[in-house]
């Protein structure tokens, strides 16, 4: 028994400004890295693409954001998967987003026809994933796909996040990344 995914929602021009983050796999949300805070904190929207694991971590999110955006993943335990879909789809503007963790797809590359079958009913503009920790920007089928990568520093591996702009229907996209 998992969450129902949640129908197209429609959010107002007053987002410009979206946060996506993924894999965050921290117990407690004293322990995310402080730029991410900070984002969470700053931005319109906050997007988390799968692999909380915590319900402090989800509790802090939302205590900060504005608005929130979750998804869960395969590393997110039963309670956490009951009251947290498994995919969203949602409007800004003219843009229409999908928000998936697809833990069935493996490491990557990952094949992008499998995740637009999860929305096969709606016409995506971009869909936000996590799950493979590989940070990318890639267009397939005229949708922009985005991973932010993973929300933690591992070794050589660098913590990253994705920024979303939205100014008077342009959008800009850039992931951050910041060295362990």
């Amino acid at each position: 028994m998992y969450a129902k995914e949640i129908s197209l929602e429609t959010f107002n021009s007053k987002i410009n400004k979206i946060l996506v983050i993924s894999d965050t796999h921290q117990n407690y949300y004293t322990d995310i890295d402080n730029e991410i805070k900070k984002q969470i904190l700053i931005a319109d929207l906050v997007i988390h693409c799968g692999d909380i694991i915590s319900n402090d971590v989800i509790n802090g999110i939302k205590e900060n954001a504005k608005n929130t955006l979750i998804v869960h993943g395969n590393s997110d335990p039963p309670n956490i998967r009951k009251n947290i879909p498994g995919k969203i789809v949602f409007k800004i503007e003219n843009y229409v987003f999908g928000i998936i963790h697809p833990y069935w797809g493996g490491p990557p590359p990952l094949d992008f026809d499998l995740m637009l079958e999860e929305f096969e009913e709606y016409k995506l503009d971009f869909v936000l994933f996590g799950h493979t920790h590989d940070a990318h920007i890639e267009e397939y089928k005229g949708i922009t796909f985005i991973n932010p990568g993973q929300g933690y520093s591992e070794f050589v591996v660098p913590m990253s996040f994705c920024l979303i702009e939205i100014k008077k229907s342009k959008i800009s996209i850039s992931i951050n990344k910041i060295s362990p």
